[in-house]
Formats: structure tokens, sequence, C-alpha cells
């Protein structure tokens, strides 16, 4: 069980680099002039990435809810279990499809709902998301060589959990580093 700590302190790390590459993009980005009091709306991108997020971030604690509830030894050993995981993940994925969809299609429309700022937080939404990944392999790699440095032998499964972790990360960290990006430092 001490190696779930370390996931976890490995998904706050993520999400911190996730923050540290979003103030970069908003220094990136160009500068907005308001009148005091009045607050910037939001946009059609930020509506669509929280929507996103919160889906896939449910789905994605789900799945991990499930494998922790039924214990990784019996998610991989029983198939009605192990499919529904996936299933929901591959759902979550789904979801994030959905989202890049609707973005690419807003983008493509002439009516002014996506500008050049949108354009800008898109392009480096993904700046925090390699570093988002490393940290969680790191964090896996650490966990499981001490859990199992007595025999060397790392259970299979494990391979499948942190596949899963990595294409999770990669689109949580997206989804969040475009809504990070958007926050008025």
């Amino acid at each position: 069980m001490g190696f779930i700590i370390w996931i976890v302190l490995a998904l706050l790390i993520a999400g911190f680099l996730v923050y540290l590459s979003s103030l970069r993009t908003r220094r990136l980005l160009p500068a907005l002039e308001l009148p005091d009091g009045e607050k910037l709306p939001r946009t059609p991108l930020q509506k669509h990435a929280s929507l996103a997020l919160l889906a896939v971030s449910a789905l994605t604690v789900v799945a991990a809810g499930l494998v922790m509830y039924h214990g990784p030894q019996t998610w991989w050993d029983s198939d009605p279990v192990r499919l529904t995981v996936t299933g929901v993940l591959i759902a979550a994925l789904v979801a994030y499809l959905v989202f890049t969809l609707t973005i690419r299609a807003l983008e493509s429309r002439d009516d002014g709902a996506f500008d050049e700022r949108d354009g800008a937080i898109l392009a480096r939404s993904h700046a925090g998301v390699g570093g988002a990944m490393m940290v969680v392999v790191a964090a896996w790699m650490v966990a499981l060589t001490e859990a199992y440095r007595e025999t060397h032998l790392v259970p299979s499964y494990y391979l499948y959990l942190l596949f899963w972790s990595c294409v999770m990360t990669n689109v949580i960290a997206s989804i969040a580093g475009i809504l990070l990006a958007y926050r008025r430092g």
C-alpha cells in the first residue's frame, strides 16, 4: 500500500509542474486592458475545457477507485472488473476526443468564438504534459522497485496500470494546462 502514497505524491508534483508551465504560458499571451472592476468573460474554449476536465477526471477517479477497491491482483484476474475499468478509461478518452473535435470546430468557425488568445493558449497547453508524465513514471518506478526489492519480480499487471496512468496524466494535464493558462496572475 506504500506505493499508492508514491503515486499520489507523483500526481501532486505533476499538477504542480502543469501549473508552472501555465505561468509561463500566461507571460507569453498578449496583454488585455480591462476597465476597473470588469472581468473577462469565459470563452467557449474555457467552458468546453472545464466540462471535459470534469468528465475525464470523474471517469479516471472511478476507474482508479475500482482498481483500488478490488486490488490490482483481483482486478487483473477478473475479466468483468478489468473490462469495466478499461471501458471507463476508454469512455474518458472518448470524452477527450469529443472535446478535441469540438475545439477544432470552434477554431474553424469564423464567428469570433475562437481568437488569437485562445490559439496561443491551446498551442501551449501541452507544455507541462511531459514533466507530469515523467513524474508519474518516476513514482511508479520508485514504488514498484521498493515494493518488489526482495524478489526483483514486478507483476505484469502493474505495467498495464502504469500505461493507463501515463495516458490519463497526459489527457488531464493537457486540459488542465488550458484552464490554468486562462487564470489571471
